[in-house]
């Protein structure tokens, strides 16, 4: 894979993307709430986001500007920074109320649901105020990014909480993410095609991510041929798809 010049910011709407879609679905499909290992998953979202929070500054290339561009509120890279700063505070809060009570509070949790979905919306609505570039200013940009980064967060839920495949509810939920992923990368598609872009990684994309993120999912569920094993699958196959994606709509800016 070729480096692109907005490959900090692919980092960085990957990995806090993650973190934010896990953390929103565990409001609605409890993780890791109870238990001495309680503060885990708030523990790995937490240090998904800082290593994603490593490639705004990187994208300055000179890191020392991030503080300029946190004084203009109205940048989009300060806000992005903003939500990410609330975000990350509440899952500071949740990792430590955990490790103390070993329990996880409900009302945290969907605290910090509200505060990464904010948090995926400003991500998205980043590229899609970028008028001078085409291919980021189209409303495609927030299915491809929202979706994507549920699609992950349910996932790596599946793959930390490994009995939620047992419930109907959440593995409904993540067959239906990995299939509105591959309408988004679809939709993606048509939109560069008609812009006279390459649109083969949003193929690949859709296929990887609808194709093995629903076939792990149902495998998981089922438990053959082993249930770890395939959760592990579907959660590669989901970050692969996105990341293909989105390496595909940050290559497009660089052109």
């Amino acid at each position: 894979m070729l480096m692109i010049s907005e490959f900090p910011l692919l980092v960085f709407t990957t990995l806090a993307g993650l973190a934010a879609g896990s953390y929103t679905m565990s409001a609605i499909f409890p993780v890791g709430q109870e238990g001495k290992r309680a503060w885990l998953f708030p523990l790995v979202c937490g240090l998904l986001l800082a290593a994603g929070l490593v490639g705004l500054p990187m994208h300055l290339e000179h890191p020392e500007r991030m503080l300029i561009a946190l004084s203009n509120p109205g940048a989009m890279i300060a806000q992005e920074a903003y939500w990410s700063i609330g975000f990350g505070v509440i899952l500071v809060a949740d990792f430590i109320v955990s490790k103390v009570k070993g329990k996880s509070p409900r009302a945290l949790r969907v605290v910090g649901a509200v505060a990464g979905l904010g948090l995926m919306c400003v991500m998205a609505n980043a590229y899609f105020v970028s008028s001078a570039v085409a291919p980021w200013a189209a409303w495609q940009t927030f299915p491809l990014f929202i979706v994507g980064d549920l699609a992950m967060g349910a996932a790596l839920c599946g793959l930390m909480e490994k009995p939620l495949f047992e419930k109907g509810s959440f593995f409904g939920a993540a067959v239906a993410l990995d299939a509105l992923f591959a309408v988004a990368a679809g939709l993606e598609a048509a939109y560069f095609a008609g812009l006279g872009l390459d649109v083969v990684p949003f193929i690949v994309a859709l296929v990887v991510a609808a194709g093995g993120g629903i076939v792990g999912t149902v495998l998981a569920r089922r438990g053959k041929p082993a249930a770890t094993s395939m959760a592990a699958l579907a959660f590669a196959c989901v970050l692969v798809g996105v990341v293909v994606a989105r390496y595909a709509f940050y290559a497009a800016g660089s052109m």
